[in-house]
Order: C-alpha cells, then sequence, then structure tokens
C-alpha cells in the first residue's frame, strides 16, 4: 500500500471592480472564504483552482499569480491540508453558487481592515484578516 501524505487544495483570491468575493461554507465552520478545494489525483494545481472556482461560482478567471500557501486543519477533526491560494481576476461579477455555499459577498480592502468581515470561527480557524489584507496588496501591485 502506498502511503499518503498532505492532502492539497487551491483556492482563489477573486478580484472584480476592486472587490474580493467570499462565500460562506455551508458545512462547518461556516465561515467566509474565497473558492477553491481539494486537488483531485495527479490534477494541476491551477487547473484544480479553476475547477474549483467554476464548480463553486459560475466564474472564468483570469490568473495573476500565487498570494500565500497555508497548512493546517479546518476542524480539529479534519485530516492536515496544504492549500495554495491564487490571485485571480474575474470577468464578472454574476457569481452561480453551489449548494457548498450559503452566499456570497464582495467586499473591500477597508470593510477587511475595520474588521467588519468576519473570515474566521470563535478558535480563529479559517482566512485570516492579514492573509487576506496581504491578498488585496500584492494583487495592486501586481495589476497596477
Amino acid at each position: 500500500m502506498e502511503a499518503r501524505t498532505h492532502r492539497v487544495a487551491a483556492a482563489a483570491y477573486i478580484f472584480f471592480g476592486g472587490k474580493l468575493l467570499l462565500l460562506r461554507r455551508t458545512l462547518p465552520p461556516h465561515t467566509l472564504v474565497p473558492p477553491g478545494g481539494r486537488l483531485e489525483v495527479d490534477e494541476d494545481p491551477v487547473a484544480g483552482m479553476r475547477r474549483e472556482v467554476r464548480e463553486e461560482t459560475g466564474l472564468e478567471v483570469r490568473l495573476i499569480g500565487v498570494a500565500h500557501t497555508w497548512f493546517g486543519r479546518i476542524t480539529e477533526q479534519a485530516e492536515p491540508l496544504i492549500a495554495i491560494n491564487y490571485l485571480a481576476a474575474a470577468g464578472s461579477s454574476d457569481i452561480r453558487l453551489s449548494d457548498e455555499h450559503s452566499e456570497y459577498l464582495w467586499v473591500t480592502r477597508e470593510e477587511i481592515a475595520a474588521g467588519k468581515i468576519q473570515t474566521t470561527d470563535d478558535k480563529g480557524r479559517g482566512y485570516q484578516p492579514k492573509d487576506i489584507l496581504d491578498a488585496f496588496d500584492r494583487y495592486n501591485r501586481l495589476t497596477k
């Protein structure tokens, strides 16, 4: 039997009109997250990110670059996960939400910086505001 290492996921910070797309997870911990999910066996990470974005939002996106990577557990019971978080641009703000998420928001950098948008649960799990702010800044640097 072949040993398995870590699960790998790909997600995208998707920008349109100066705002970032966040989706509320239907399953616990119900946090706001960028679109993304686990890669299929032998799937290219960029292709997996595009597939997840399409499945969860209906959007086609243009890759801008890599925002950051992350390692951890979504919940205490979950397996360890490595996530590659990309920066991407959407050509539209029209979202076709999948059943994996209950709502979507287009948020500004200012809303994240002011703490108006909660992206972590009560245990601090989820996308950290600092990482989201860094994604805004990196996107703006790369697209100016």
